[in-house]
């Protein structure tokens, strides 16, 4: 039995994966773990993710980086990245040697068990099995906690290596997510990031998303609701249903809605299950329910094939619709996908298109923010930050970042917009 008591932890990727970490922290703490810095932790915990070549090559670094320059830690690594293909699961297998483990998260209660155990710790400790029956761990200094909703995912995308880590799709049952929800709301959390692969994909026992979210809504209290990534097939099919939930102001009027490509020839050829009109539908309504309706969505450009018209169209639709947030990919082959079949566009291609299309974004985006002059109401403050100018951020209604000198961490306050900086407004 080895004696370890603190651990790090570190996280890459996306919000699931941080709603992963979460979870880690809390069954680290259930085992009697404190947090430290790197350097005076016992355990090094290291959540990978796996969606781009560049994100790759930047964990795998790190990691060899770290166990070189601390041979003496004992080492965790998770998330996608080592799932996603033998070769880079051995790679990393290799760097670790034998003080490191590679694991899914249900996997660390058990090595826990094996190794790392404490003497004092109180023998009744949770179910882990179940990843919905662990609760998030608390940051004292934040509002905020992650509230996953299913695993994996359904769709067959070309390009994405995801759903070889995550598997298909498994959605949580609704009652361990309100019960999860009631628990935090006791504890003080006051804003929620509702998060999965895709939510659109959620259906438990024949519940859909707009249902779950309907029996969210019925939670009384002060307390606000961010929705994550949602594809646009789940909105051609049931928007209707879907759109009331805004009705509930404790809802931002954000969506972030990936459409990857502009191109209907593009789009059939990554399996998106849409057409660029059936996208345009979609917002369309969205800013006739409310024009400040805000949008952010997601472009690989240089998928294989795809030509000059293609990227016009994409760059067309972006101008025309200007979402408020717009993140810009270079395609990368990745492990296990059936694009990695296809024939591949030169690189300086796909970089000219990445630099062109971000360059779209950064003209529009000032526009944007300039709209927002003198509009005045409630913005919830989440963040503290030290030694910056503005040191309170905050969200309005649409999930605009909004900054200001004097708030309370977990508090509304009436705001009237007076500036803004590149992806932020200022308000007094």
């Amino acid at each position: 039995m080895i004696d370890l008591k603190s651990y790090f932890i570190i996280t890459y990727g996306c919000t699931f994966n941080q709603g992963d970490s979460l979870k880690i922290e809390k069954i680290l703490e259930d085992f009697g773990f404190y947090k430290k810095q790197i350097n005076n932790a016992d355990l090094v915990i290291i959540n990978t993710c796996a969606v781009k070549l560049s994100t790759e090559s930047k964990i795998l670094n790190y990691i060899s980086h770290l166990v070189k320059k601390l041979p003496s830690k004992y080492y965790i690594i998770t998330g996608c990245l080592p799932q996603i293909d033998k070769k880079i699961y051995d790679k990393i297998e290799k760097m670790i040697f034998d003080k490191g483990f590679i694991l899914n998260i249900h996997d660390i209660p058990n090595l826990l068990n094996i190794l790392f155990k404490n003497e004092n710790i109180n023998q009744k400790l949770p179910n882990y099995i179940d990843k919905s029956n662990i609760i998030p761990k608390i940051n004292s200094k934040s509002p905020i906690s992650i509230i996953q909703i299913s695993e994996g995912c359904n769709n067959n995308c070309t390009y994405c290596c995801t759903t070889n880590a995550r598997g298909n799709l498994h959605s949580f049952d609704s009652k361990l997510i309100i019960k999860q929800l009631k628990n935090l709301i006791s504890q003080g959390i006051k804003e929620f990031h509702i998060t999965s692969q895709d939510l659109g994909n959620y259906n438990y026992e024949g519940k859909k998303l707009h249902s779950l979210l309907k029996e969210i809504s019925l939670l009384e209290g002060s307390i606000h609701f961010r929705l994550g990534m949602i594809n646009p097939d789940y909105l051609i099919k049931f928007y209707s249903e879907f759109q009331q939930i805004f009705n509930d102001k404790r809802f931002y009027r954000f969506l972030h809605i990936p459409i990857q490509s502009g191109s209907n020839k593009i789009l059939k050829k990554m399996k998106r299950n849409y057409s660029i009109e059936e996208v345009e539908s979609i917002f369309i309504k969205l800013k006739d329910f409310d024009k400040r309706f805000r949008i952010g969505t997601d472009i690989i450009v240089g998928f294989p094939s795809e030509s000059e018209k293609d990227y016009d169209l994409t760059e067309n639709f972006i101008k025309k619709w200007k979402p408020g947030i717009l993140n810009v990919s270079k395609y990368t082959v990745r492990p296990n996908t059936e694009a990695k079949k296809y024939h591949q566009l030169n690189s300086q291609i796909i970089k000219e298109r990445s630099k062109k299309l971000s360059m779209v974004f950064s003209n529009y985006s000032k526009i944007l923010n300039k709209q927002w002059d003198g509009w005045e109401g409630d913005v919830f403050y989440n963040e503290y930050r030290e030694n910056v100018q503005f040191s309170y951020m905050g969200r309005n209604l649409y999930y605009i970042p909004v900054l200001s000198k004097n708030a309370v961490v977990g508090q509304s306050k009436n705001i009237k917009i007076t500036g803004y900086l590149n992806h932020s407004l200022i308000g007094l």
